[in-house]
């Protein structure tokens, strides 16, 4: 699920869940203040009884002031009046004329009477009265006696109601924190988990990078936005790691084919421009030495023109810039010609090379005939200069696959070591490491050989063991024959 989806979804949920948390909050908190204002003020009085009580003074003063009006301005109806406050710590203030009448139950002092006297344009903005410590809030009402204004104040203590707000408004705090809290927490919980967590793997891997350290993974279970972007990420990372490899692979490839460039050209031109000084300084002052000096030169400068020609065509084939011309073989009858062509190259009393062939004579392969000769003779001539043994001997078996054709060339030379074995094919690589030129050749042979059988969609492969010969199999895919 997306962020943006999850977070509509949350948010939606959040606003219901919190509509509902907020109307039973405000509920409790009205049931809370109405029960801790009954509390303060009334004294445990039951809410029915005050309202009872209320209805019935009021009751009383109207009865009075049509039956009885004089009652209402004698002190002790005023206390009468006042008795049925007692639960509220109040009392009852009258004014008629220039008296004033305090019920017996209230210590009115003079402050306070003078703010009830004052104007009922003042009394509208402010109820509340304070004696000492004591706040009243009051409520006046108006009666008629002999068409004079009698007014009673009736005072209710509401000291206590400081309390009941710090507490009301306490649990308001509260009620605020729970729904913040409520609404915040699965928000937080989805932003950290599924942004703020990811974004700091980001970052750190960043970092990374940035450090030029590419040694590390990203890994992610989320199939949101974030976890896209950390798996692109990661991609990224593997590829600039993998190009990066290479690029550093190919540097020492660089490097490597230089010094061995290098190293072939200046052998054979240290051999040349020494013989040709020999020359000019008469050190070969008979015709027997100066036409071994020209066969020395005429040899080093073959020897050059050999290695130029085999890394041009290296570079070619490497390129994928060598054409070649196939078309379907006689397998077995090419194989045949290469063999029997280089066994005049052997000395029959002690080198032998020899051919077995378990395929058919109709056998097809798709190939070119001269770069696949140059293959082939290039392994032989590499069996032929490594022999070591009195009798000498190399043979060359054809193999059936079934979809394809193994030539097999096995020798019984000395061999090659398993440190060597795994880098023969690669470019200039020798593994005589004196790089003698009459033994180790340019080093560019075995490369070429696999670049060319890599080109006819084969593969070749070596199995070596010291002191115990040499065997190279090339695998070849078969045609079918063409009616």
């Amino acid at each position: 699920m997306s962020i943006r989806i999850k977070l509509m979804i949350t948010y939606a949920v959040l606003v219901l869940v919190s509509a509902v948390v907020i109307i039973f909050s405000g509920i409790s908190l009205f049931t809370m203040a109405m029960t801790e204002i009954s509390d303060a003020v009334l004294q445990d009085v039951p809410v029915e009884r005050m309202f009872t009580e209320v209805v019935d003074l009021l009751a009383d003063l109207k009865q009075a002031e049509k039956y009885e009006p004089d009652q209402l301005i004698e002190p002790s109806y005023v206390n009468d009046i006042s008795s049925h406050l007692d639960f509220t710590k109040g009392g009852v203030v009258v004014k008629y004329s220039d008296q004033v009448i305090v019920s017996d139950n209230l210590s009115a002092d003079k402050i306070i009477i003078d703010k009830l006297e004052k104007s009922s344009e003042y009394r509208k903005h402010d109820n509340y009265v304070t004696s000492g410590d004591i706040e009243y809030a009051f409520m006046d009402y108006v009666f008629t006696v002999d068409n004079k204004e009698v007014v009673y104040f009736f005072l209710i203590d509401v000291s206590q109601l400081g309390d009941v707000e710090a507490t009301v408004g306490r649990q308001s705090f509260r009620a605020f924190i729970m729904v913040l809290l409520i609404v915040m927490l699965p928000i937080l919980w989805i932003i950290t988990r599924d942004i703020i967590k990811p974004l700091n793997q980001l970052s750190k891997g960043v970092d990374n990078i940035t450090k030029g350290d590419l040694d590390f993974q990203l890994t992610t279970k989320k199939r949101n936005e974030i976890g896209s972007v950390i798996k692109s990420f990661e991609t990224m990372r593997a590829h600039l790691k993998d190009s990066l490899e290479k690029q550093v692979k190919f540097e020492e490839n660089r490097k490597e084919l230089i010094t061995s460039i290098s190293h072939d050209l200046k052998t054979p031109i240290t051999s040349i421009k020494g013989h040709v000084e020999g020359i000019r300084d008469g050190v070969a002052n008979s015709p027997e030495k100066l036409e071994k000096y020209l066969d020395v030169i005429y040899q080093k400068s073959q020897d050059m023109d050999q290695l130029i020609d085999d890394l041009f065509l290296f570079s070619k084939l490497d390129l994928n810039k060598v054409p070649f011309e196939l078309k379907q073989v006689p397998i077995k009858e090419f194989v045949a010609e290469i063999v029997q062509e280089m066994s005049f190259e052997f000395d029959k009393d002690n080198e032998h090379i020899q051919m077995q062939s378990h395929i058919s004579d109709d056998t097809l392969v798709n190939l070119d005939v001269v770069q696949m000769k140059r293959v082939l003779v290039n392994i032989i001539q590499n069996s032929m200069k490594y022999m070591d043994k009195d009798q000498k001997k190399i043979d060359v078996t054809l193999n059936d696959l079934k979809s394809s054709v193994q030539i097999v060339i096995t020798d019984n030379g000395q061999g090659i070591s398993e440190d060597h074995l795994e880098f023969i094919f690669d470019r200039f690589y020798r593994v005589d490491e004196s790089r003698n030129p009459e033994t180790g050749g340019t080093g560019l042979g075995l490369a070429i050989s696999k670049q060319i059988v890599i080109q006819h969609g084969g593969r070749i492969q070596a199995y070596s063991k010291l002191n115990h010969g040499t065997k190279m199999v090339i695998e070849l895919n078969k045609e079918v024959k063409n009616d």
